[in-house]
Formats: structure tokens, sequence, C-alpha cells
């Protein structure tokens, strides 16, 4: 196990927001009061009835009941304010819970991203000493902010709070800053006037000047109390600026240590690929013109009959270069088709070019070798004598039969390759007929289980499905998607997940429906999207059946006449084959499968 697979990515988060701290009745009462108090409207509102309160007691109907210095709305005023205090308390306890939670948040996503970045230079200095013989490349240390991060924790409000007064104030913000605060201020008042109105208390009758009075005193406590813990508040976010500040600085230096170990890789790296590719350049350029000359002695022309029929070392040194140089560009050619040439590390994953592809390589080394005939010789073009023809003439008017030797030639690259060493493999990419973006997300989805769902049905078709046969499922579209000839066939293998969708018990019986309704679904959506791919597309899903079929030997007794194919299996991979045909009427396989009556 490598070690970055021990380091574990970040967790998937949903930014803190305030809504996440208003929770149960009162923080959504909260929360609704202050978007309701908290708002342009309610102070065009405020502005409205004041002054129009005012106007009414000077000059209208209100001057006998609120005169100038207008009692009542000054009694009013205090209760409104006294109500808008503790709305604002309760909205600074809720700010400062959501900063210390965004907090907490930023402080694990800064050590998750210190260990990522710790992985990263550990992986780069392994490859500074595989590639600096086994001393780092580039010595440095660490931002020390990185190791000072670990052990300091992210800063909350509550750690500004130190001292008596600190704590005093802490304890007034917790207790007055709730919506039962809230609640027994609103009550306070509205039990005082009702006992006034009731007769019960005679000692503060309306315009209830004490009670006015002690609301005017506690606003006053209060907007202290506020300014303090705005205070608190600030204190907290200054230490989270220069904790993210930190942050980002020790982010930067690691990035900038990062780039200059790469930077000092580049070089070696580059001087050992400028040898390599001079070691494997010279190879392929004599593997490629071995092979012209076993294909002229084929055609039955003689050896040393034309200059470029020598063997190498009797080469002139232009002609040599003209194989070098096409050896050279040999990896841009096989990109145009979506193929590159690695080291061969499995020998059973051959590569066979359709003719498309070896027209398309054969035209692109063809046209792109024309200008340079006269410098470089142009080493074996079509039509050429002695690889000096002076009247080259365009891919287009070339005759049938130069194209097909020009064809033939690129058709035989994979298997140069291979004498030194390299095979061709399939990207994915380029051409070759329709890919995952010429169909929705959900097509695709479909497509890529019709695969799965093909094989696992004939393994299901003997009664349960055999590691062997799932085994020789995966390994086929491993391969597939490497060296099929197909696009389509290669994404859609590449992109598969292996999920069977098995479970304990299951049944052909059950798998067979839903299977048969993907492959059918499968092949619509391919004949409509992409008509072209229709045929491969039902050919592989046969090649699939077939593979699982004949992966082991099931049937007879004791081992004693078992064959690769037993009824069941091919009754099974008809079914398949019928689900492909839009045009005919799928069935399953006969309900002799012993897989239904298990």
């Amino acid at each position: 196990m490598s070690a970055a697979d021990t380091v574990t990515d970040l967790p998937r988060q949903q930014p803190v927001t305030i809504a996440d701290e208003q929770v149960g009745f009162n923080g959504a009462f909260a929360a609704a009061l202050t978007r309701a108090a908290g708002s342009m409207p309610a102070l065009y509102v405020t502005l409205a009835v004041v002054g129009g309160w005012m106007a009414l007691a000077t000059w209208g109907p209100l001057h006998r009941v609120d005169p100038y210095p207008f009692g009542f709305l000054l009694f009013l005023d205090n209760v409104v304010q006294l109500v808008l205090c503790l709305v604002i308390m309760v909205g600074q306890r809720v700010l400062g819970a959501a900063a210390d939670r965004r907090a907490v948040q930023t402080y694990e996503n800064a050590e998750g991203i210190f260990e990522r970045v710790a992985d990263l230079q550990a992986h780069l200095d392994r490859h500074d000493r595989a590639l600096g013989r086994g001393v780092s490349l580039l010595e440095s240390s660490a931002h020390p902010w990185i190791e000072r991060h670990r052990v300091q924790p992210p800063p909350q409000a509550i750690d500004q709070v130190t001292g008596v007064n600190g704590r005093i104030a802490a304890w007034l913000t917790r207790r007055l800053g709730s919506m039962w605060a809230f609640y027994i201020a609103v009550g306070t008042q509205v039990v005082w006037m009702g006992m006034a109105q009731l007769g019960l208390q005679r000692f503060d009758p309306y315009p209830f000047a004490f009670m006015s009075f002690l609301s005017t005193l506690a606003q006053l406590l209060f907007m202290i109390v506020i300014m303090v813990g705005q205070d608190v508040l600030g204190q907290a976010a200054d230490r989270r600026a220069e904790q993210t500040l930190l942050d980002a600085e020790a982010i930067l230096h690691e990035c900038r240590r990062m780039k200059a170990r790469l930077m000092a890789q580049d070089r070696v790296i580059n001087s050992l690929a400028d040898y390599t590719s001079a070691q494997v350049t010279g190879h392929l350029a004599q593997a490629i013109h071995q092979s012209r000359l076993e294909a002229a002695l084929d055609e039955g022309q003689e050896p040393d009959s034309r200059t470029v029929l020598r063997p190498w070392d009797e080469l002139p040194e232009e002609l040599k270069e003209a194989n070098r140089l096409q050896a050279h560009q040999l990896g841009d050619r096989l990109a145009a088709i979506g193929c590159l040439m690695v080291p061969a590390s499995d020998p059973t994953l051959t590569t066979v070019f359709t003719e498309e592809e070896a027209l398309v390589l054969a035209r692109l080394e063809y046209e792109h070798r024309l200008p340079e005939h006269g410098a470089y010789g142009a080493a074996g073009l079509p039509g050429q004598r002695d690889g000096r023809q002076p009247d080259m003439v365009p891919w287009e008017d070339l005759s049938d039969h130069t194209r097909a030797q020009a064809v033939e030639a690129a058709g035989r690259v994979p298997a140069v390759l291979a004498d030194i060493g390299f095979q061709v493999l399939r990207t994915g990419q380029g051409a070759g007929g329709a890919g995952e973006l010429d169909f929705t997300p959900e097509e695709w989805a479909t497509l890529g289980k019709s695969l799965m769902a093909s094989g696992v049905l004939v393994a299901l078709a003997e009664g349960v499905a055999d590691p062997e046969e799932i085994f020789a499922l995966v390994k086929l579209l491993r391969e597939a998607s490497i060296s099929h000839s197909r696009r389509l066939i290669r994404e859609l293998a590449e992109a598969s997940t292996f999920d069977t969708g098995l479970q304990p018990g299951t049944r052909y019986a059950d798998y067979a429906g839903p299977a048969l309704q993907t492959i059918r679904e499968a092949t619509a959506i391919v004949a409509q999207t992409a008509p072209e791919e229709l045929t491969d597309f039902r050919a592989f899903l046969m090649d699939i059946t077939a593979t699982v079929a004949d992966a082991n030997n099931e049937g007879g007794f004791l081992g004693l006449g078992a064959r690769p194919r037993v009824p069941n299996e091919v009754a099974a991979m008809e079914a398949v084959k019928a689900a492909t045909q839009l045009d005919q009427a799928e069935t399953a396989p006969p309900s002799a499968c012993r897989g239904q009556d298990s």
C-alpha cells in the first residue's frame, strides 16, 4: 500500500451558514423576527408610523389622546427598543456560534490540506531519491506554521473571554441573548400593563412612567453588553483572519517547494528522456527498416536491388536519418488515431488496426514526409525509387496498389514495436466513432449496465455465477478498454464499475427480466444516437456472452462429459442476442434453466 492510500480526502461538507444555528421553534422564531425587523421595509414602516402619529397628535384627531410630548408614543418606543435590543443580542449570539463553527471547519479543512501536502512532498521525495541516486534533489524544510497548526486549536469567541469582567460579559450575553429573555421581557411588560388596567397595581398607571424608566435603563445596559459582545466577536474574527493568513502562507510556501522540486526533477527527467528517446528511436528506426526490407523480400524484390533495401549498416546516412525521423514521429501519428506506444507490460494485449486507422496512419506518414523527401530521401515512401523520386504526387493521385502498400506497412506498426519491446494501446480518445459525450449521462449508464447484464445473465444460467466466469468478464472488459477497435466500446469498457448488481440468492428468473430490458434499452439508444456503432455494439455483447459461457466446463458427471457451453448457457446467449434485435420478439431461455428452479 502506498503512502497516498493512507491519506484521506477532505470530508464532503456543506458550508456553515447562519441558518444552521436556527433550530427548533425558538431559533425559527428568532430568525423570522430578525428578518422582519432587520429590513429596509421595516425602517420605512417605522418612519411612516412615527411621522404619521406625530402629525395626527399635533394637528389631527390624536391631539387629545397623545399630545406633545407624545407620552404614549415615547412609551411604545421604549418598549420596542427594549425588544429590539434583545433581538440584536439573540442575533449576535447566533452569529458568534456560526462563526465558531466556521472556524472549526476551516481548521479541519486546513489540517486535511496540510496532510495532503505532506503526502505529496513525501511522494516527491521518493521521486527525488529515485532520480538523484538516493539523495534529495532539493533540501528544504516545511513551513513552521504547519507544525504549530496541529497543536493550536481553532480560534473561537469564547477564547477572548478572559478575567472576571470577560466572564461576566459572557454570562450576560448567554443569558440575555436568548429567546427566553425575549419572552420574559415581553411578558413582563404585558403583565405590568394588564395589572395596571385591572387596578391590581396603582403604583405605575398609564402612561407607565416607571416601566418606561426601567425600559430605558435596561436598554442602556443592553447596549453596553452588545458593544462588549461586538468587541469579543471582533477579536475572535481578527484571530481567525490571522490564522487563515498563516494557513494560506503555509500552503503557498509548500506549493513553491513542490514547484522547485518538480523543476529539479525536470532537469533529470529531461536528461533521462533524451537518452531513452535516442535509444528507442534508434532501435525503432532499425526495426522499421527491417520490416520494410522483409516486406520487399516477400514481394520478390532482390536484396540490394535498391538503396533502401540494403542492410542497416550499409544504408547512407541520409536514409538512416529519414528512418530515425519516422521513428521519432511515430508517437504523434499514433495519437492521431487514439493510440500510444508504451513499453510492453502484457504481451497478450495485442492491438490490430482497423482498415480506417491504418489508412489514416499511412496517409499522415506520406503527407508529412512529402515536403522533406528532398532533404531526407523520404525512405520507403510508396512509389519511390532509391529514396529519391523527384515527382512525388499527392496521396489522392497514388495508384490503388501503392496506397494498399502504404496501408499494409502502417498495419505492421504493432508488430514492429513488439520487436523492440513496445506495444500499442488505445487511449479511448481520438477518431473511431461515437463516444461518451454523444450520450446523456442516463443513456451512458444504461449502456454500461448492459455490458455486465449480458455476461451475468449467462453466468446465472447454470444457477450461480462462478468466480471464473465473473473474472473472465472483467478481464474481457479491461482488454477491450485498451485494444478494441471502436472508440464506443473502449470508453464503455473503461468506464465500467464491474457492478454485477447481484444479491445473495439471486436466481436467473429474477435477474433475466431486468437484464434483458436493460439490453433492449441500450440497443435502442445506440440505434438512435449512433446507428453506425450498432453492429459492433451487438457483436461485443455477444463476445461477452461467449467469453462467460466458455470460462469453465460445466455439466457432466464427476467431471466426465463436461462442456464449455451447456444448453442453458446457449439459451441465455440466444436471449441476449434476441434482446439486441429491435425488430424481433425477445424471449428468455426456457424454464428448464437450473437457475430458475433453484
